[in-house]
């Protein structure tokens, strides 16, 4: 039976993987007005995380004499890191959410089972985001980019003593699935926005989220 489900945050709890992504154009356009800087970051540290693609970006901008010529750059790189933060959870709080989304954390916290989240964003803007949309009593606790997503869902499994078979890990990206895997965990590809095209083969598909328990039941019935 499965008893506990982790859910990956952006692109598949809410359509935010644009806003994410558009939002670092955003902070840079003053001094970057082609974007160029942004997208050769993105090219060269494509998984980097918020605070890494802020520093190179400052960097870049530094290095190319864009910026003011006393510019220190941790002072930019932090400057950089506090706009983008303050921008997608603006943004993120408004944004819809992935179909049937608020539905599926209902019936499924209704029906006993432990959710958490586990996300490559960083935990404590993560836990902002969830209370300012009214989710986090939907969750037992969320686990963010301070580690990697299998090493969250060990932790997780540590914690709730719950068997690897028995946790189901959703997300819509390579690495949600990659992480389920190194784990080994049950994994459903979210595919209703910008998955990967490598998750979409995944044998486990969900395009609205209400279809996930019923998906959950079935995959009980045939563990048993």
């Amino acid at each position: 039976m499965i008893k506990c489900v982790v859910f990956d945050f952006d692109g598949t709890l809410v359509d935010s993987n644009e806003i994410k992504r558009e939002t670092f154009f955003e902070i840079a356009r003053p001094w970057d007005s082609s974007g160029e800087v942004v997208a050769t970051v993105f090219k060269k540290w494509p998984a980097a995380d918020r605070y890494e693609k802020t520093r190179r970006i400052a960097e870049a901008l530094i290095d190319r004499k864009l910026l003011p010529a006393d510019s220190l750059l941790e002072d930019w790189a932090s400057r950089l890191a506090y706009d983008y933060t303050a921008r997608c959870e603006a943004a993120i709080t408004r944004c819809r959410e992935m179909p049937g989304a608020t539905t599926a954390l209902e019936r499924l916290s209704d029906a006993g089972r432990l959710l958490f989240i586990n996300s490559a964003t960083p935990a404590i803007p993560l836990r902002h985001l969830m209370a300012l949309r009214k989710w986090g009593h939907f969750f037992q606790d969320i686990y963010g980019a301070e580690a990697t997503k299998a090493e969250n869902l060990k932790s997780i499994a540590r914690s709730t003593g719950v068997k690897r078979t028995e946790m189901v890990h959703v997300g819509d990206q390579l690495d949600d699935q990659s992480g389920a895997e190194q784990f080994g965990c049950h994994f459903v590809a979210m595919t209703a926005g910008i998955a990967e095209s490598s998750v979409r083969k995944s044998p486990l598909l969900v395009e609205d989220l209400q279809d996930l328990p019923a998906l959950l039941d079935e995959i009980s019935r045939e563990a048993s």
